[in-house]
């Protein structure tokens, strides 16, 4: 029996069918996509959106096609997870941080694009400056945003934030909570860079700005 070699597969697109071509395309620029090439008919548009090698179609039709019971799902990784989720962050997208999993030691988290679809980002090796998994990240998280929201309340941050990235270039990012440790040193940051501080500087913590400190205390039992 003659054995017959399987083709050989040179691509591979990715189509996903959206309510709206515009706000589905704005939403994967986030995740480092850009326009490819585009058409549109009487009745359907269609978008291709790159990434390197990677390439993901989105179509829309009219009238709109029901969306299944089960959504799409994708799952991209990032050399740098905690970047993208920090630009993902800043345009308003809402991140839950899942953890580090054995196929992303550098960390998972789970987004929902516009038509409600799943989608997974991951680091698979985590790097040098990152601690071994079984934080509870949502947990920390939680307390961060509900620091940025106290701050926000009181009318927000006196400064962009302070903390520069691994080369040394400055934070686009506005200030949302402002951290300080044991030694009594404190710097504004934004939320992915306290999540950063606060996993790798010991002795760290949210700063309160409402509360009095220890003189409060001290005042209070007088």
């Amino acid at each position: 029996m003659l054995s017959v070699m399987p083709p050989v597969l040179k691509s591979m697109v990715s189509v996903a069918y959206v309510r709206n071509i515009d706000t589905a395309r704005s939403f994967f620029e986030l995740l480092g996509f850009r326009q490819h090439s585009a058409g549109e008919a009487e009745t359907s548009a269609w978008v291709v959106l790159s990434h390197g090698q990677y390439l993901i179609l989105l179509a829309t039709a009219q009238p709109a096609f029901e969306l299944p019971r089960l959504p799409l799902l994708f799952y991209f990784f990032y050399d740098d997870l905690n970047a993208a989720l920090r630009r993902l962050e800043s345009a308003g997208i809402e991140v839950t941080r899942l953890g580090h999993a054995p196929h992303a030691l550098g960390g998972e988290a789970r987004i929902i694009d516009p038509d409600g679809n799943t989608i997974l980002l991951g680091q698979r090796e985590r790097t040098a400056a990152q601690p071994a998994g079984g934080e509870d990240q949502e947990s920390r998280f939680s307390l961060l945003r509900e620091a940025a929201t106290a701050v926000a309340a009181s009318g927000g941050a006196p400064s962009t934030c302070q903390v520069t990235d691994p080369q040394g270039q400055p934070c686009p990012q506005a200030a949302e909570v402002r951290l300080a440790d044991s030694a009594g040193a404190t710097v504004w940051a934004c939320i992915g860079h306290a999540d950063e501080v606060l996993l790798t500087v010991t002795g760290a913590f949210v700063a309160d700005e409402g509360s009095d400190g220890i003189h409060g205390f001290l005042a209070s039992r007088r």
